[in-house]
């Protein structure tokens, strides 16, 4: 059975994102793809958000909450949120600013953000902006505004899977994860 690299990097994401969200928690899913995320979420009120209809469709037949067809920046439409998770996302967007803002406006005060972002990716096709370290700060830094976050970061160059039992790699790339909190 193949599995491929990055979908086992997304669902450690997942994973690490149940272990920081509160169980009852409201969670949006920015760019949610087919749901699988709001399984390994504890007991939370799902809102999962993308753009393909068709992914949308299948997470609502096989995955618990609501899913929505609307771009990130309007994420307050469905109201605020005690934590929002967006895994590999803002690099697609011709405005990854604007998007960022406004997944923070759909933020309740003291609520948790976990945003990941590939790193030297050369993807030039479907990714707009290519982020180092410093390009994922400077976004940070220009959105974030006078709100205070304590920010952690994690890096995925390679993923143990204790139930495969190998290491899996993808190429040299690495992902960095921050979570705000």
């Amino acid at each position: 059975m193949f599995i491929s690299p990055v979908t086992v990097k997304h669902i450690e994401r997942y994973h690490l994102a149940g272990e920081l969200i509160p169980e009852g928690s409201r969670v949006l899913d920015a760019a949610c793809g087919s749901g699988y995320g709001s399984a390994f979420l504890n007991d939370c009120d799902y809102f999962g958000l993308d753009l393909d209809k068709t992914a949308l469709e299948y997470g609502r037949r096989h995955y618990s909450g609501s899913f929505h067809k609307i771009p990130i920046q309007q994420a307050t439409e469905l109201g605020l949120f005690d934590a929002i998770i967006s895994f590999e996302t803002l690099e697609h967007l011709d405005d990854p600013t604007t998007g960022l803002k406004a997944l923070l406006d759909a933020l309740k005060p003291n609520g948790i953000m976990i945003l990941s972002f590939p790193l030297n990716h050369p993807d030039t096709i479907y990714h707009r902006t290519v982020y180092s370290p410093a390009k994922v700060e400077e976004l940070l830094t220009q959105c974030i505004g006078d709100r205070t976050f304590q920010r952690k970061y994690y890096y995925q160059p390679k993923l143990k899977i204790e139930t495969l039992d190998h290491m899996l790699e993808e190429s040299a790339e690495v992902t960095m994860t921050v979570v705000l909190g």
